[in-house]
């Protein structure tokens, strides 16, 4: 079975966040932000990370084209009377071939054996759709999906299932 780790970076700085990285021997980081840039972790910004990450022999790959939080396709979104809003839908978004592409790609990489963090901007993994939809079609496809806590400690996807307040709320 084929293990793919998860991670935020939230309020760490770069340094503590390599750190984590090397702890998990991570060779390969994906981006799966829509827009991957911040303006309050300037360190986050697409191009610097790329450099980052270089310096410390991680590899830089961008797709939150394929893979991001905030799809351009309206048809991946459940409206949530209890939010007043449309969410994310992990079911949805599945159905869809430049998601379906994304996976796919990810499970090559895998299967070549690389070290692979996903990354987002949320700390917390039930707080972001790499934990409520990536970590779902990962976790049902058989691969062991490892979620980097706040605390660099390693969550399962089925502890994730347990606080997955946005799931709950489709």
């Amino acid at each position: 079975m084929h293990e793919v780790f998860t991670i935020g970076y939230g309020a760490r700085d770069t340094a503590e966040f390599i750190e984590t990285l090397n702890k998990y021997e991570i060779d390969t980081l994906v981006d799966v932000r829509s827009q991957p840039y911040s303006r309050f972790a300037p360190d986050f910004c697409k191009e610097r990370l790329s450099t980052i990450l270089s310096r410390n022999r991680i590899q830089y790959e961008f797709m939150g084209n394929s893979l991001g939080g905030r799809p351009a396709d309206c048809d991946c979104y459940t409206y949530s009377p209890q939010r007043k809003k449309k969410l994310l839908d992990a079911k949805k978004c599945e159905t869809k071939a430049f998601y379906q592409r994304g996976i796919a790609h990810l499970k090559h990489a895998l299967s070549a054996g690389r070290r692979i963090v996903i990354m987002c901007s949320e700390l917390e993994p039930h707080d972001c759709h790499r934990g409520y939809v990536l970590g779902k079609t990962l976790d049902s496809d058989e691969i062991a999906v490892r979620h980097i806590g706040r605390y660099g400690e390693l969550l399962s996807q089925s502890q994730i299932r347990e606080t997955n307040y946005q799931e709950a709320l489709l």
